[in-house]
């Protein structure tokens, strides 16, 4: 009943905000500003409309139905730094934009993080941008290992698929994982649950790296992963992209296909993706059963009018996945499976997917609708996620553990923009959210979980400074329910108790308060102190069994207490025409931080194999470290980058390292970016060659190992080709070239002999289309 109303009251929405109409517009010129010359196939973004266009072969633009308030524009094109600025759209209906040639695409619009969209030098947290583009073009088989060469970010591996991400040494539910403006939920809290989004479907992703309990409440302590949905086609058009990989390690074969339209403001778009890979290879061994097999669809309806857009969304991840156990004959060393025969070489390295293994199926319904009116946005977004998570650890046809989730989500935002200078902002959100246990093993209870919070923001802009402060409380409540199981291990209204009935309320207050200052034109400084809040999670409050594929028994503690932090976090950035450097350092005091401990050897015996037990347990921890990216670039064409990123984490109450922190890591990388003419077949042809350093981690928790350092060497070869009217995109990419052999510190493989894979050559192909174009100057 309740995703019924969502449902029928997000489509109200939708429908009566198309009673509104207007015929506000802005056109202009885009040129070089040192020969004058235009500038064709300049995009024109409108991030509070959800909407944009680019410049005709003439370079001019024209924008119809526009608000008539305040609103950023962003103007960008490659191999120019791009322009942000606001407009009164009551007021300016014409302007020229000139834009200067630069090796560096320096000013970005952000949405992450902040009130109102803001240019990214304004915003005092720390928040770093990467666009479709580059998406593509980074060799990956998911979504999070395409961000994880962010300095900072980082992922927790199982195998070839299954990636969760780190921010600053803080994963699991400490980060918030938003998609077309709602929370992903999907059991997040699990070692081998990935995120279960398709990763063709991102137009754009930002990284919010510190505290972010302000705007997105409990669990978002670490940081923010914000997957910014597609802009909609250009009004009058009918467009498409086919994306196409193949890697030779694993065999992965992707294929996206998408098709979108936009009719006077009426949009639409359509998606489906196919990926298959097989067992992937590392430098000694086929893994077995680590093949995947994954299909996406997702659909989009909405407008964009005068006062705003609305968009309702449907997306369907389905995925099967093989589950490493690295199970192995103790004579030969060769893998065997789950009837424990000998696994041949050939079915090692098949997209056969055996036992055990997980069906992962998430579908969301959401809808956003982002009404501007004078100077005032009132944003107003729902969610409706069911998420089925079978894991097969005995019997093909029989799921042992079988979790279905339900998430319901809100978020009501008010924005008020006084003159140029005062943002304020105030809202609400809220989630709900029900666990029911369908398998025949247990690791968690059926739990019902209530969230609300409400948060006040205001932010003061001057020429070259801005300083903001923000203020919110939130609650929640966990209800979890009783388990009794019989002799023979079934549900019965009595017997042996595996979960007790408890419910646990927790709230706190949090705020944040930074600056930003421009010193000169080349220097700029950021400055924040957050405070974040994370209530425990279901598994840290009640989990007790035994988990396929972690290789331990978890037993949960309903009395932990909520985690609260207080990270002090400095940016410094400085940019001229060869050289870009930024330099960010944090300072992150973690009150009550949970984590999970064998004590004195404890073990249980579970069908015959004994296993460790952790139990979870709470005390004081300190993170601390910085990220340095160095961009030289002594011409136009070269550029030579350079990124190093520590993060050092402690536990304060037993002295010890915590577990699952990054090794210092350094990333050198050379490109050179070939200079075409006009009329070239060739767009921006590029040659990049890059050494990732990883260095030994050897503060580590009690139950980690050492991990060794090792040296990848990587490249990139890629092209835009001019065919006919569109630009298709080629690339071919290389990683591990050596074939190193190595373990990465927070692979969970690495505890059960299983390197890292080997060498890997990925290629792409992306092909945009159109069905019809566009009417001029729509």
């Amino acid at each position: 009943m309740r995703s019924a109303f969502l449902f029928i009251l997000s489509v109200f929405i939708f429908l009566c905000s198309a009673l509104v109409n207007g015929q506000n517009t802005l056109s202009g010129y885009v040129t070089d500003k040192e020969t004058g010359e235009t500038l064709p196939g300049t995009t024109i973004y409108l991030p509070d409309l959800k909407t944009g266009t680019s410049t005709d072969e003439n370079g001019f633009y024209k924008l119809r139905n526009l608000p008539g308030s305040s609103i950023v524009i962003q103007v960008s094109y490659i191999g120019y730094r791009a322009e942000v600025v606001t407009l009164d759209l009551s007021k300016v209906h014409t302007r020229n934009f000139q834009l200067s040639p630069s090796a560096i695409e320096a000013k970005e619009v952000v949405v992450t993080g902040n009130a109102l969209s803001s240019e990214n030098d304004l915003s005092s947290i720390s928040i770093t941008p990467i666009n479709k583009a580059k998406l593509l073009t980074l060799p990956s088989t998911n979504l999070i290992n395409s961000i994880s060469t962010i300095p900072g970010v980082s992922e927790i591996t199982t195998g070839g698929e299954i990636s969760k991400p780190v921010i600053r040494g803080l994963g699991y539910n400490r980060i918030v994982t938003l998609n077309e403006g709602v929370r992903q939920e999907g059991n997040q809290w699990g070692d081998e649950h990935g995120i279960e989004i398709d990763q063709f479907s991102a137009d754009r992703i930002e990284v919010l790296k510190g505290p972010a309990s302000l705007f997105y409440g409990s669990d978002a302590m670490g940081g923010v992963i914000n997957i910014l949905e597609q802009t909609p086609a250009k009004p009058g058009s009918i467009d498409g992209e086919w994306v196409s990989q193949f890697s030779t390690n694993n065999r992965l074969f992707s294929n996206s296909l998408m098709a979108e339209g936009n009719q006077n403001g009426w949009i639409w778009r359509v998606r489906g993706t196919y990926k298959t890979a097989a067992s992937y290879h590392t430098p000694v061994e086929w893994v077995y059963n680590s093949g995947f097999d994954e299909k996406n669809y997702s659909l989009t309806a909405g407008m964009v009018k005068k006062w705003g857009y609305s968009h309702l969304h449907f997306s369907s991840f389905n995925t099967k996945i093989g589950m490493i156990d690295g199970l192995r004959d103790s004579t030969t060393r060769q893998f065997i499976d789950y009837q424990g025969n000998i696994v041949s070489g050939e079915k090692a390295k098949s997209r056969t997917i055996d036992v055990p293994f997980e069906n992962v199926s998430h579908n969301k319904i959401s809808s956003i609708t982002n009404l501007l009116f004078n100077d005032n946005q009132i944003k107003f977004t729902l969610g409706y996620q069911w998420n089925d998570r079978k894991e097969f650890g005995e019997n093909p046809d029989d799921p042992g553990l079988f979790f279905h989730l339900d998430s319901w989500t809100y978020d009501l935002r008010y924005n008020r923009l006084l003159g140029k200078s005062y943002e304020l902002a105030g809202g609400i959100s809220g989630m709900t959210q029900f666990n029911r246990n369908h398998g025949k093993q247990y690791l968690i209870p059926d739990y019902d979980l209530q969230d609300w919070g409400g948060f006040v923001y205001a932010k003061k802009t001057w020429k070259k400074f801005t300083v903001n402060l923000g203020l919110r409380y939130d609650y929640r409540q966990v209800k979890g329910y009783p388990l009794y199981l019989d002799t023979l291990g079934i549900p019965s209204p009595s017997g042996d108790t595996l979960f007790h009935t408890f419910s646990r309320d927790f709230s706190a207050f949090t705020g944040s308060t930074g600056m930003t200052f421009r010193l000169s034109k080349a220097i700029n400084f950021k400055f924040n102190i957050g405070r974040g809040f994370r209530a425990p999670n279901i598994s840290e409050l009640s989990a007790n069994g035994l988990h396929e594929g972690t290789f331990r028994y978890e037993i949960g503690n309903p009395e932990l207490n909520p985690e609260t932090s207080l990270q002090i976090d400095g940016e410094i950035s400085w940019e001229n025409k060869y050289l870009n450097m930024t330099f960010n350092g944090f300072y992150n005091i973690i009150d009550n931080f949970i984590y999970y401990r064998n004590i004195n050897g404890e073990k249980i015996l579970v069908q015959g194999i004994w296993y460790p037990v952790y139990r979870y347990v709470q005390g004081n921890s300190l993170l601390k470290g910085f990220e340095f990216e160095l961009d030289i670039h002594p011409v136009e064409a070269l550029h030579f980058e350079n990124n190093l990123d520590y993060v050092w984490g402690n536990n304060l109450s037993t002295g010890i390292p915590l577990p699952y922190i990054p090794a210092l890591h350094l990333t050198d990388q050379v490109r050179w970016t070939f200079k075409t003419r006009k009329t070239s077949a060739l767009n921006h042809p590029y040659l990049q060659f890059e050494m990732e350093t990883h260095f030994t981690q050897d503060r580590i928790d009690e139950f980690e190992t050492v991990t060794p350092g090792y040296v990848l060497l990587n490249f990139n070869v890629g092209t835009r080709l001019r065919v006919q009217n569109q630009l298709w995109t080629m690339y071919i990419s290389g990683t591990n070239l050596l074939d190193t052999k190595y373990y990465d510190h927070l692979s969970r493989l690495k505890d059960i002999g299983i390197y890292n894979m080997g060498r890997r050559i990925i290629f792409g192909l992306v092909i945009p289309f159109g069905l019809r174009s566009s009417d001029k100057n729509q």
